[in-house]
């Protein structure tokens, strides 16, 4: 019996210790389940900040306005409106440097030649230097990043590091299909710079911009008429408010005692002209580009067996099978109006007695031309940016918008700003958003 309480016993222990034991881990797993249950909390806390921290600054900026109004606010893009802050910035700098320049250095093809020769430079200069950074032993640095996460489509996609191949032997030779897209936009460049350039030479900045301020009439005109695209009534109504702005701010131009003795009355019709139809040149240039920047290119050109082709036309044809980039466009589109310009800059404006370009141009002008290029080929390059991203009339509120922003830089530049201007510019405003808002539609 002793022994066999003993046994009993000695098998009674393993069980108590097995209780024990699992009482242990039972305790362990309440604190575990406790901790983790702390852990999760703190976790999900930890989450909600976070969340609260990484709202984006659409985000921020609608909650800023009262619950009742946001839902009349237009929608934000942030990248889209980071690069058209940039885009003013630029262009009321080339703007109202070219009004400067012209009235020390009375040459309008002059300065255009000038502009054209300038932006080519540029592309080019930044095209070689772009290529340098694409080297595979090249250091690492923010600027190489940056470069190298540029936009899809504004630097060609072949560069490599290697000058001879990449920019000797495909940048600087021209395919045909470079040539058939190009030649067209030189032609806009061309006409559009020149009429822009003689209308800042003969009446405000202010005035030229407001002119201008009229591209998405001619816009929807040409989709109404042309396309035969329907457009609902508020589009039309959203239109009067800035017509009328536009008109006011010109009668109030026209009766400036300022501006009238500076022009005379056909002096200042003619600026208006020229106005005018540069701004028929920009939307013009507006529709041709959106279609080739947004078609695929290998419609351009006609198809072929690849067995039939030499090396040459295959070469072309894959090249016509890449997408144009915005290098190369403006680079090709500044050297044809380049040419186009000489002509006329020789016979009008190189040797025209005292008022020659030689005897005109100073260094300080000098100086202001090459800011005014740069500027001139940054806007350049976020405008066919913008072209690609957005729709013809979209882009078209985009660059009024722009343009209001360079009228108003402009107004205090020459410190001319009126009640009635104010009134034009703040009915220009009016019709802009009415128009982005409730009237940028198609039936």
């Amino acid at each position: 019996m002793i022994v066999t309480a003993k046994s009993v016993t000695s098998k009674r222990r393993p069980s108590i210790n097995k209780l024990g034991s699992e009482a242990s881990f039972s305790v362990q797993a309440q604190k575990v389940s406790q901790e983790s249950f702390r852990g999760h909390k703190h976790t999900n806390s930890f989450n909600e900040v976070r969340r609260l921290q990484n709202r984006t600054w659409k985000q921020k900026i609608v909650e800023l306005f009262p619950q009742n109004a946001q839902e009349y606010l237009p929608e934000i893009n942030i990248h889209v409106s980071i690069l058209c802050v940039i885009w003013y910035m630029t262009s009321s700098i080339s703007s109202n440097l070219s009004k400067a320049i012209l009235s020390q250095f009375p040459h309008p093809v002059g300065l255009t030649e000038l502009q054209f020769f300038l932006s080519a430079s540029l592309c080019l200069a930044f095209v070689i230097f772009a290529n340098h950074l694409h080297k595979p032993k090249s250091s690492s640095s923010q600027l190489r990043d940056a470069v190298l996460n540029f936009p899809e489509g504004i630097l060609p996609n072949y560069l490599n590091g290697s000058f001879s191949t990449c920019i000797s032997k495909t940048f600087l030779v021209p395919s045909k299909v470079i040539w058939c897209t190009t030649f067209p936009m030189g032609i806009f460049q061309f006409v559009g710079h020149i009429t822009s350039h003689k209308s800042t030479s003969l009446i405000p900045v202010s005035l030229v911009h407001s002119v201008k301020a009229l591209s998405p009439i001619a816009t929807v005109c040409y989709y109404r008429f042309s396309k035969g695209k329907q457009y609902n009534n508020m589009t039309y109504y959203t239109l009067i408010p800035l017509i009328l702005g536009v008109m006011i701010t010109c009668w109030t131009s026209h009766n400036n005692k300022n501006s009238l003795a500076q022009t005379d009355r056909l002096s200042f019709i003619m600026g208006l002209a020229f106005a005018f139809i540069s701004m028929i040149i920009f939307v013009s240039q507006n529709i041709f580009a959106k279609g080739i920047l947004t078609v695929k290119s290998k419609d351009i050109l006609p198809s072929k067996n690849k067995s039939q082709l030499d090396l040459t036309q295959i070469k072309m044809e894959e090249r016509s099978m890449m997408k144009l980039d915005k290098i190369t466009i403006l680079f090709y589109c500044s050297c044809v109006g380049f040419i186009l310009t000489f002509p006329i800059f020789v016979t009008n404006e190189l040797f025209s007695g005292s008022a020659s370009v030689f005897g005109d141009l100073t260094f300080k002008i000098l100086i202001l031309v090459i800011i005014h290029g740069v500027a001139h080929f940054f806007q350049a390059m976020l405008a066919f940016q913008l072209i690609g991203m957005l729709s013809p009339v979209t882009y078209s509120i985009a660059n009024i918008m722009k343009r209001i922003m360079i009228i108003g830089v402009a107004f205090i530049w020459e410190s001319n700003l009126s009640i009635n201007q104010l009134f034009g510019l703040s009915l220009t405003i009016i019709g802009l958003y009415g128009y982005d808002k409730w009237g940028n539609k198609k039936l």
